[in-house]
């Protein structure tokens, strides 16, 4: 079975490195260089970095359409496409050309959350339960009709990256059942119920902003769900501070003091929310490594009467 790839980040990168094990690359579509970093060298992109490593022919096309690259990846006679993470959409020309079809894998029980970051909404959002599904492609985003679906549950501590790491290995196994199936014959594609579509928007600064007003749980699922990136934030005594990791608490603690208030409680840190307090477990100053709230506590002489700044209260 000979595979043309298409994506760029992490995600993209585990899945190529593990289909290199059972089938042929053919190729690798992968995005532009960019500078990255302060110094904003150039560097490969996840993908890139193993596609190199192992031979396989990289195109990074500025443009999809363009009749030169259609036809240089038609020449590597490709079975089936595999698409993780590419981002960008893929033109018909180009998803009709492999035999047994272009499959796309998304990290959400699609129509649900369809577009960027579908696994942090889910937590956002305190879903209970996501998933993932392996689709054929067309030229909408994310809405081509269902191969296979499966679904995995969301403990609610569970941050992002714990639902990422979850989710990888599952996705590379559905890929690799999708791909036996169109090439048995049997599959049978599902077609998405439109009126159950939702989206999901990229997740810029403001969004990971967060707003004391809001209840405990909302607060916790904004840290867990943008944790390792871009974490959520606040600001300390005028600087940003990052805040990690929270724990919801069941233990009776007098409200007695205004949202986003800091309250000690046995060596531990707490700050006052919409509906309550959570503990504040993690966290990182502006320029700081990451520490636990009592070492907080302890190197910022925090004291009951600071407080996190307010926004839209």
């Amino acid at each position: 079975m000979r595979i043309g790839f298409f994506g760029t980040p992490d995600i993209a990168a585990y899945c190529l490195s593990k289909l290199i094990d059972f089938s042929e690359i053919a190729f690798v579509v992968t995005a532009e260089d960019k500078p990255s970093g302060r110094k904003r060298r150039i560097v490969n992109n996840p993908v890139k970095g193993i596609a190199l490593d192992k031979g396989i022919p990289i195109f990074q096309p500025i443009n999809l359409i363009e009749g030169s690259f259609v036809d240089k990846i038609k020449r590597h006679e490709a079975d089936v496409y595999v698409v993780v993470a590419y981002g960008r959409l893929l033109p018909k020309e180009i998803y009709t050309i492999p035999h047994l079809n272009t499959i796309n894998l998304h990290p959400s029980l699609l129509p649900k959350y369809r577009g960027a970051a579908p696994i942090q909404w889910a937590i956002l959002n305190g879903d209970t339960e996501t998933g993932i599904t392996i689709q054929l492609m067309n030229e909408r985003l994310d809405a081509g009709d269902i191969l296979i679906q499966k679904k995995i549950p969301i403990d609610k501590d569970m941050t992002a990256g714990d639902l990422f790491n979850q989710s990888l290995p599952i996705g590379v196994e559905l890929i690799r059942e999708v791909i036996g199936l169109l090439a048995s014959g049997i599959s049978t594609p599902i077609r998405q119920k439109e009126d159950e579509a939702t989206y999901c928007m990229k997740i810029d600064r403001e969004i990971a902003q967060i707003n004391w007003g809001r209840t405990s749980m909302e607060i916790h699922n904004l840290v867990r769900g943008l944790n390792p990136k871009p974490i959520a934030w606040t600001n300390f005594r005028g600087k940003s501070i990052k805040i990690w990791k929270t724990r919801l608490i069941d233990e009776g603690i007098d409200c007695n003091i205004g949202l986003g208030f800091l309250k000690i409680y046995k060596k531990r840190l707490f700050t006052r929310t919409g509906d309550g307090y959570v503990e504040i477990l993690q966290l990182q100053p502006e320029a700081k490594r990451v520490m636990d709230g009592s070492s907080f506590i302890n190197g910022y002489r925090v004291i009951e009467g600071d407080r996190f700044d307010i926004i839209n209260v």
